[in-house]
């Protein structure tokens, strides 16, 4: 009976343990035309990771973390013989600092209005597209 009550709680802890992580969010794809070629532009990013990924046709060709208490991300990559970069803004990432430091930020962005987690997808150059996370 102790052995059937151990394995009830262990299982119940390891269920838990799972519906408590959060998926990442993914931005929807974006289809643009570049030079003859087409791109799928995609991402995700991993709030409990604090990790953002960036795609190009499925393959992840730019990756970086927020470093504290920064919203911004400039990820640069060669994909397919051109320059994709991705400049990147997560409001989320002050916001989520919580406290007074969460407060203050929030109403700095919502004047700015700039609290959207997003990434402006350059590729040789040019603006293409824009992912919101």
């Amino acid at each position: 009976m102790r052995k059937i009550s151990l394995l009830l709680t262990i299982t119940a802890g390891v269920l838990l343990t799972a519906c408590a992580a959060k998926p990442p969010i993914v931005a929807q794809n974006k289809t643009v035309v570049v030079n003859d070629q087409t791109f799928v532009l995609g991402g995700s990013y991993d709030k409990a990771k604090n990790k953002l990924l960036l795609t190009a046709n499925g393959d992840p060709i730019m990756q970086g973390r927020f470093p504290p208490m920064t919203p911004t991300q400039n990820l640069n990559a060669n994909f397919k013989d051109m320059k994709f970069k991705g400049d990147c803004y997560f409001g989320s990432v002050l916001g989520d600092q919580g406290g007074s430091f969460g407060i203050v930020a929030s109403i700095v962005q919502s004047a700015k209005s700039s609290t959207a987690d997003k990434c402006d997808i350059f590729i040789d150059g040019t603006k293409q597209e824009t992912l919101y996370f």
